[in-house]
């Protein structure tokens, strides 16, 4: 029986990801929550393109410079930063925020030290006011010789693969030592301690839910999803539910858009749920195949 459900959930998904979503699935993940974006329904609704592993967790930033000419918008590659820093190095320090557009990020702030520039000063990384340098941030729309960034693919070769988002296996890479993130701070710890969250708002049921908070602390702060993403209770979450995740919410928040994406199911959906114990009906049912009942 269990796999039977297990093969029906994976039927259902692929039948999600081929087929377009109904306008009522379309109403229920913007209904979902602010987090909804309309690149996220396309993805889901089957209208979406599987993207460029090297292209995966890519940032859009100053879309509108493209309308005025004053210079090519820019391309922020979570693969090639994430090689050297954690997440909580710019989610927490330096002021970014999670959400696309909350930061306000200009060439004057920069000049001020704030931002991109508190490592492009010339003595971490090339600096932000570099005009020769321009073409490596600014590269919108320019292949790798004209912007003169390096070749993505060489360097995902040098990691542990996964079919998924970047194909890296990020979480591997750490533990091998393949990467050595710095996330600027010394005092942070990480926290060994996993939670099981069962899965049961689906039917049939696929496998619970084991977060591992050591994967998660290695690379972000607890203020990072406390209590803003997450209430810092076990069990307080009652409302999450994958519409929500999808619409950019909970998981959301960084899976699907910069961490592994949520085709990858039993990579957090990964804890077989217990099997239900025989009933009545069912030990008659044994009896009728003229196998003893048990006392």
């Amino acid at each position: 029986m269990r796999f039977f459900s297990y093969t029906f959930i994976i039927a259902s998904l692929a039948v999600l990801l081929a087929v377009p979503f109904s306008s009522n699935a379309a109403d229920e993940l913007k209904s979902a929550g602010d987090g909804y974006t309309a690149r996220k329904a396309a993805a889901w609704s089957g209208h979406g393109t599987v993207r460029d592993p090297n292209s995966f967790g890519d940032v859009l930033m100053g879309k509108e410079l493209e309308k005025t000419g004053e210079a090519r918008p820019v391309i922020f590659s979570h693969l090639v930063h994430r090689t050297k820093y954690t997440c909580s190095a710019c989610h927490s320090a330096k002021g970014y925020s999670f959400k696309a557009g909350e930061s306000d990020i200009t060439h004057k702030a920069m000049d001020d030290g704030k931002f991109c520039a508190t490592c492009h000063n010339d003595r971490t990384a090339f600096a932000s006011n570099d005009e020769d340098s321009c073409a490596r941030c600014h590269s919108y729309k320019l292949d790798m010789d004209e912007s003169g960034n390096s070749d993505l693919d060489d360097l995902r070769d040098e990691f542990p693969e996964n079919d998924f988002g970047n194909q890296v296996d990020w979480v591997r890479a750490q533990r091998k030592r393949n990467i050595k993130p710095s996330s600027g701070d010394s005092t942070l710890k990480v926290l060994d301690s996993d939670i099981i969250i069962p899965a049961v708002k689906m039917t049939p049921h696929p496998p619970d839910v084991l977060f591992p908070h050591k994967a998660h602390t290695a690379q972000l702060t607890c203020a990072n999803c406390h209590p803003a993403i997450f209430k810092d209770k076990q069990g307080a979450n009652t409302e999450m539910h994958m519409l929500k995740i999808i619409a950019g919410q909970y998981c959301g928040t960084c899976h699907g858009t910069v961490s592994f994406p949520l085709e990858d199911c039993f990579r957090c959906h990964s804890q077989p749920a217990p099997v239900p114990e025989e009933d009545d009906d069912d030990e008659e049912d044994e009896d009728k195949k003229g196998k003893k009942k048990k006392k």
